[in-house]
């Protein structure tokens, strides 16, 4: 209960400032729209105010005490505490009587909308213009929505000079497209399961599955998605995120498929989970499990944002293949005994796809006092040594920077290039990559020098009194990414996933199609250790 509770404080900070402002200054009660699905029941969740009382709660959402301390146990011990969050009874108002819509006379047939389609598919399917669907339906833009029923207006098809029998056409083009796809209408309402739903009026939709109830990283995340659609709504892009607690039971495919794209899990056999479930309706986005990448081998419409380890080895490559000038000399170092290990290998051989000569000092730690020598054999005086170090392990990293640094003292210039697990090593002292230039090329980077970063790290401070992690930016920057890229292609969104690099604060966003109809992000960004101690993006 009181992480529930810490997340309903979390989110209600989404809201508007303004209501959030009135309700902060003055002590009636106002009313919350937040809606909380608990043990099968509905309840809005109100913040206690300085001064508010029980019964004036109760009075102003229509409920009875005694239902607010049925809704609440812990009253009986703590009372009514300020800033707590208070569940209440929602009694939902008497359905409305839906509007009918006529069925017509023959002069429209139904479509009922895909969610790969947009409406310039739907409007060249049946030969008719985008602005014709547009007026019949009443649309005042072009965004879809999966499942969205649209009138499609029958154009009549007739001899030159012959009247055109109208509802023999529409009958026609009914019968054909009944033929091509036989899908009944869904019912035009919300499932209302989700734990938690921050909703908008209209535009872009998704639901966010991520295991609330399990480790930091998944709140952090969570806190990330918040901002982004605080953010988002202040910019006048609409959204509404459907929050599934995974911790709680899968949640249903009919709600996941009518969403325009599905936000998580972040471990990969819960991803496993959720691409079974929708069985390719809808893309799903895996956020930050690199292993994840396997799973689009078997699955559909997977978009994988972290970008791959050899996609990061492959940059290195470049990155030095472009700074080495004819006087440099560049040197490999590999660890002797490493054998099949992912990681060296991979960069062995984006090394070996260069066409620069390089030298390959090949050594084991207990080898000791004789590399530096080694190292002068290899190194120049001249120019700058590029050394580029093939290893994950944080031991052998180890001895190379102990090693580079005896040549530094010497007088050799070096710029070192590693993989980016190298900056998680908690025995290397920070002022060794510094001294060494480190080059790294990796898939997240923040850089706290820029205007937006800092702006970001201020407001998440006030909201959640803590300091943002890697993965509450990841949260931000995805949310961002894929709510804009929704809005401004519509259905048909995916398809513009690789049309030019995109940056967020924390990722780069540049995806290429695989065979298998999924996508993956290719961008990554460099960093630089300067000898001043200053860590910068290379833009």
């Amino acid at each position: 209960m009181k992480r529930l509770l810490t997340l309903l404080a979390s989110l209600l900070l989404v809201g508007s400032t303004a209501a959030v402002a009135q309700e902060y200054v003055s002590t009636p009660v106002t009313l919350s729209k937040e809606k909380v699905k608990l043990n099968g029941k509905i309840y809005l969740s109100h913040v206690v105010l300085e001064r508010q009382t029980l019964f004036g709660i109760a009075k102003a959402y229509g409920v009875s005490v005694d239902e607010l301390y049925e809704a609440n146990p812990s009253l009986h011990q703590t009372g009514l505490q300020k800033n707590a969050i208070l569940l209440v009874p929602y009694h939902e108002a008497a359905p409305q009587e839906e509007e009918k819509v006529p069925q017509g006379d023959g002069s429209y047939t139904e479509h009922i909308v895909k969610w790969y389609e947009d409406i310039e598919d739907i409007a060249r399917r049946y030969d008719v213009t985008v602005k014709e669907i547009m007026e019949l339906n009443g649309l005042k833009n072009k965004k879809l929505s999966t499942r969205q029923v649209l009138r499609i207006p029958v154009k009549a098809v007739a001899a030159e000079g012959a009247p055109a029998d109208t509802a023999a056409v529409a009958a026609a083009v009914s019968v054909a497209a009944a033929s091509e796809e036989a899908v009944p209408a869904a019912p035009v309402e919300q499932p209302d399961t989700t734990l938690l739903s921050i909703r908008s009026h209209e535009g872009v939709d998704f639901s966010l599955v991520l295991p609330l109830r399990s480790g930091e990283l998944n709140m952090d995340f969570y806190s990330g998605v918040l901002m982004a659609l605080k953010d988002l709504e202040a910019e006048g892009n609409k959204a509404t995120a459907h929050i599934y607690d995974l911790s709680a039971g899968l949640p249903p495919m009919d709600a996941l498929v009518k969403s325009d794209f599905v936000l998580g899990p972040v471990a990969s056999r819960d991803l496993e989970a959720i691409l079974q479930r929708v069985d390719s309706q809808v893309p799903v986005i895996s956020p930050l499990d690199q292993k994840a990448t396997a799973l689009s081998t078997y699955y559909h419409n997977l978009i994988q944002v972290p970008s791959a380890a050899d996609n990061q080895y492959e940059d290195l490559a470049a990155w030095l293949q472009a700074d080495t000038q004819e006087d440099d000399t560049v040197i490999l170092i590999t660890e002797k005994g490493a054998g099949n290990i992912a990681a060296p290998v991979a960069i062995r051989s984006a090394m070996a796809r260069l066409t620069l000569d390089y030298e390959i000092l090949n050594y084991a730690i207990v080898e000791g006092r004789g590399i530096p020598t080694r190292l002068m054999e290899a190194m120049s005086l001249e120019g700058t040594n590029r050394v580029v170090v093939a290893t994950e392990s944080e031991a052998f990293m180890g001895d190379v920077v102990r090693n580079l640094g005896i040549m530094l003292g010497k007088g050799y210039d070096i710029v070192m290039y590693a993989p980016s697990k190298v900056r998680t090593f908690d025995t290397i002292e920070g002022s060794a990559y510094h001294d060494a230039s480190l080059h790294i090329s990796t898939a997240y980077f923040a850089d706290y020098t820029a205007p937006e970063v800092d702006r970001f790290v201020r407001s998440y401070r006030a909201l959640f009194r803590t300091e943002p992690s890697q993965f509450a930016f990841q949260g931000y920057d995805i949310t961002r990414y894929f709510v804009q890229a929704v809005a401004r292609h519509g259905n048909a969104w995916t398809r513009y996933l690789g049309a030019k690099k995109e940056s967020g604060m924390h990722t780069d966003f540049l995806f290429a199609p695989d065979e298998n109809g999924n996508y993956h992000n290719t961008a990554v960004r460099r960093i630089v250790f300067r000898k001043d101690y200053t860590t910068t993006l290379e833009k």
